[in-house]
């Protein structure tokens, strides 16, 4: 996908240039949120490989260590751990403008979405910033961690080996708290259409959906859900007050939840950045 809307004002030439003298692990900062934080990566190359995603939501710390502790040293691999530094400061969902960041993409957004999708398409620096970084870095595969629904969510027909290849990567006992769904009809699985409705706006959909690099190819996204209770079989319905049990949990044992699900976890990071796309 190309973006030709001037307003946007994505300079993925300049972070081109910037992304050429990234060698090592020092983080780049690929921008700043509504009060001024900044948005950091640690790359070591240029294109392509998988970029991992934490913090999209400030009340998601799981994500937020589960990438910072992940070796950066993985061939290929970019590491964003905090999208969201001033919700992750309040301890809030959304960035300082009260805006869902996930739900404010352009493709399929909507200004009636439950969560707050902000005034129009890229009206947050955070998503914007994400954005550029993507479309200047062309990364093949895409995993974004959220928190709680226990799933392994492929966008798009390209994203499914992926998905496949993080789930084989897991032991049976490690599968329990997942569910893998993918967005092909015909496999007994969601249809795109339900997609729409559940996330409107979502960089998941974007990356699956709308973007297309300059050689033709678009890359596999990945929406990671760690699970609101690692040690328990992931039902069709979860519970209702399943938010709150995981956040429970993380007050009264931070440290207990992250050894529950981390292994798991690495695993299925390392199986994405080994997959060939």
């Amino acid at each position: 996908m190309e973006f030709d809307d001037a307003s946007l004002d994505f300079h993925t030439r300049d972070l081109s240039e910037k992304l050429r003298g990234v060698k090592h692990t020092k983080p780049l900062v690929i921008g700043r949120s509504v009060e001024g934080r900044p948005i950091e990566v640690r790359a070591k190359r240029e294109r392509g490989g998988t970029l991992i995603i934490g913090g999209f939501h400030g009340d998601e710390p799981a994500t937020i260590e589960i990438v910072r502790r992940f070796p950066p040293d993985v061939p290929g691999v970019a590491l964003l751990p905090l999208l969201n530094p001033d919700g992750a400061r309040r301890g809030t969902r959304y960035n300082a403008h009260g805006v869902d960041l996930n739900r404010n993409f352009e493709f399929n957004w909507h200004e009636e979405s439950v969560e707050p999708p902000g005034p129009h398409p890229w009206s947050e620096p955070e998503s914007r910033a994400l954005a550029e970084f993507i479309l200047a870095r062309r990364p093949a595969k895409i995993v974004a961690l959220h928190w709680a629904l226990g799933e392994i969510d492929a966008d798009g027909a390209q994203s499914t080996a992926l998905a496949e290849a993080m789930w084989a990567a897991l032991s049976e006992s490690q599968r329990v708290p997942y569910r893998l769904r993918v967005t092909e009809p015909g496999r007994g699985q969601r249809r795109l259409e339900q997609t729409y409705v559940e996330c409107p706006g979502s960089m998941g959909q974007w990356a699956g959906y709308a973007i297309k690099y300059p050689d033709g190819t678009q890359p596999a996204i990945i929406t990671l859900e760690l699970p609101y209770d690692p040690a328990m079989p992931r039902p069709d319905e979860l519970p209702a007050d399943h938010w709150q049990i995981v956040q429970r949990r993380w007050r009264e044992d931070s440290a207990g939840y992250l050894a529950g699900v981390r292994p798991g976890v690495e695993k299925m990071l390392h199986a994405a950045c080994r997959h060939e796309h």
